[in-house]
């Protein structure tokens, strides 16, 4: 288990023209790097010149919106990133973290591209893994709300307060701080993540945070887990090839 392949083959890379990628970063320091790199690896060499930019999100600025829960300031903040994507020759537009996908809807609404929604990719992958009770590692908001709804109430798994409490600081200092994790802290999220699955019925942990997917990129986890960065980058792949 790892992540549901999206529906697209390198022979359909190979047969098309992809269309010019814009990603928005800065949300985590390798977030935007990671999501470059995926993209890179996973088309290889089936498309001469893979057309990418990224640009540089204010992350303070971001976290403050969601903090707050301000849908529209979020919205039209990440719009206007994209549409100076879109004015750069961008023809779809990825934000490389799941927690801003707060405001998707707002943003959506603001921007004059296709935006790759993650939300859209999580109950297709949970579907086709066939997982019907899952726990959320991540940001304290992604966590509380099961991934601003995109997980149904019926299938999440919520964690005790001060579990929740430990993955959001834990993740907050891999994420914003740039820091790797240390041999305690991988042996602390492993002991929660079976721990969830052996007492609590959870069936997999979905990584809802790109640096947990960067994090276990190399070395995957010793549990069941599904990667919801690795899911919307299919995403964004499948998008981007021209009809």
């Amino acid at each position: 288990m790892g992540y549901p392949r999206g529906d697209w083959t390198l022979q359909a890379v190979k047969n098309s023209e992809m269309r010019k990628i814009g990603l928005i970063g800065g949300l985590a320091l390798r977030a935007g790097v990671f999501y470059y790199e995926q993209i890179q690896k996973k088309i290889g060499d089936s498309q001469p010149s893979l057309q990418l930019m990224l640009s540089h999100a204010d992350v303070s600025r971001v976290l403050s919106y969601i903090s707050v829960a301000d849908r529209n300031g979020l919205g039209i903040y990440l719009g206007s990133l994209a549409n100076e994507l879109a004015d750069a020759g961008c023809e779809i537009v990825a934000i490389s973290a799941v927690a801003p996908h707060l405001a998707i809807s707002e943003a959506t609404k603001t921007a004059r591209v296709p935006l790759a929604n993650i939300l859209d990719v999580i109950p297709a992958g949970l579907e086709a893994a066939g997982i019907d009770r899952v726990a959320v590692f991540g940001n304290r908001a992604v966590m509380q709300t099961n991934v601003f709804g995109a997980v149904p109430q019926q299938k999440g798994v919520p964690l005790e307060p001060n579990d929740l409490d430990w993955v959001h600081n834990t993740y907050n200092e891999i994420a914003l701080r740039g820091k790797r994790a240390t041999q305690p802290e991988m042996a602390e999220l492993s002991r929660l993540a079976h721990r969830l699955v052996q007492k609590n019925d959870a069936q997999a942990i979905l990584l809802a945070g790109t640096d947990l997917s960067s994090f276990y990129a190399e070395q995957k986890p010793d549990f069941p887990f599904i990667d919801v960065a690795q899911m919307h980058i299919d995403q964004i792949i499948r998008l981007s090839l021209a009809e």
